[in-house]
C-alpha cells in the first residue's frame, strides 16, 4: 500500500496542506457553518501552488459565449483537451491548472469557466459545457477532443457526454473522469465511512449539492450522472483514492459503464484522498502517467 501521508509530508506546500487536513482538519470542519465566500477566496489562493508549465501560453477566450482559458504550447494541431475544474460546482477557477496529466508539448487545453452555483444553479454549468463542446466539434472535430474533469468537473464531464448521446452528437475520442462526483445524493457507503478520513467533508458537500441542483431531486440523472446511461461512451479512465468521500461514485460509475459495454478502466489508489493527483507521490505519478498515455494515444504528436 502507498503511504500517502508519509510521502506528501515531504512534497512541499500542497503536501503539507493535505497532510494537515487528513490529520484532523476535515473532522474539525464537520458540523460547522460553510462560509462560501471564504472557501472561494481560499480556492483562488491555490493558483500559487499549481504553476503553469514553462513555455505555455495562457490566454482568456470566449467560445460560444462562454469564458474559457486556453493553455497552449504551440501544438494545437494535435487537438484539444477540454477540461472542467472541480470545486463542488460552487467554487474553483478555469485558471487553476489542474491537468497534471498534461505536459508541455501536449495538445491545447481549453478549461471552461462555467457558471457556478448558488448564483447559477442547474442547468447553467451543463449548458456552458455543451455550448463549448458544440463549438469545438465544428472547429476541431470529435476525434481530436479528449474530455477531462476533476471532482465536480468529472461529474460535469459525465453529464456532458450523456447530453451528447441524447442529442446524437459525435462522441469525443476519450473521457478522463478524475475522482468524479457522480451522485449528488451521496448514497454511496464511502460518503459515510470515509467522512473524517478525506479532505472532503460530507456536510459541506451536501450544501453544495443542494445549491447546484436547485429544484431538482439530488438523484435526478440530470444532476447525478450515476443514475443515467453511459451507453455509447468512448474509452474512459477513472482514477480515485481509497480515502475519497466519493469513492463509491467512481466504483458504481465504472461498474455501470462496464455493464453497458464501455471500455472503462478504474484505478483505486490506496491511502489517497480526494485531490491526490495534484501532490507528488507514487500514486499521483502513476495516475497522471496513465491519463497522459491516453491523451498521447488519442491525440498523437504526429497524426498518420
Amino acid at each position: 500500500m502507498v503511504d500517502f501521508t508519509t510521502q506528501t509530508a515531504r512534497s512541499g506546500a500542497v503536501g503539507t496542506l493535505l497532510t494537515n487536513v487528513l490529520a484532523g482538519g476535515a473532522r474539525k470542519r464537520e458540523g460547522q457553518s460553510f462560509d462560501l465566500q471564504a472557501a472561494r477566496r481560499q480556492s483562488l489562493k491555490q493558483n500559487k501552488y499549481f504553476g503553469t508549465p514553462r513555455g505555455v501560453q495562457v490566454t482568456d477566450e470566449i467560445i460560444a459565449g462562454v469564458p474559457v482559458v486556453r493553455f497552449s504550447s504551440g501544438n494545437a494541431h494535435r487537438g484539444t483537451v477540454l477540461t472542467f475544474h472541480g470545486g463542488a460546482y460552487v467554487l474553483g477557477s478555469a485558471r487553476l491548472f489542474s491537468i497534471q496529466a498534461w505536459k508541455n508539448g501536449g495538445p491545447d487545453v481549453v478549461s471552461v469557466d462555467y457558471r457556478l452555483a448558488p448564483e447559477h444553479p442547474f442547468p447553467a454549468a451543463q449548458n456552458d459545457a455543451l455550448a463549448v463542446y458544440r463549438e469545438l466539434l465544428s472547429t476541431v472535430g470529435a476525434d481530436r477532443i479528449v474530455v477531462t474533469g476533476d471532482s465536480a468537473g468529472g461529474g460535469l464531464a459525465l453529464t456532458l457526454l450523456q447530453a451528447v448521446a441524447a442529442e446524437q452528437l459525435p462522441m469525443p475520442a476519450a473521457l478522463i473522469a478524475v475522482f468524479p462526483w457522480a451522485d449528488l445524493s451521496l448514497s454511496g457507503e464511502s460518503s459515510t465511512t470515509n467522512n473524517g478520513r478525506d479532505i472532503l467533508v460530507r456536510s459541506e458537500v451536501e450544501i453544495s449539492a443542494r445549491w447546484y441542483a436547485g429544484d431538482r431531486e439530488l438523484d435526478d440523472p440530470a444532476v447525478s450522472p450515476l443514475f443515467g446511461s453511459f451507453r455509447g461512451f468512448p474509452r474512459t479512465y477513472i482514477p480515485i483514492g481509497s480515502r475519497d468521500l466519493i469513492l463509491d461514485d467512481a466504483r458504481r460509475v465504472a461498474a455501470k459503464m462496464e455493464s453497458e459495454g464501455v471500455d472503462v478502466q478504474l484505478d483505486i489508489f490506496d491511502g489517497a484522498p480526494h485531490g491526490f493527483n495534484a501532490v507528488p507521490f507514487k500514486g499521483s505519478r502513476q495516475c497522471n502517467a496513465r491519463a497522459r498515455a491516453i491523451i498521447d494515444e488519442k491525440l498523437p504528436p504526429k497524426r498518420p
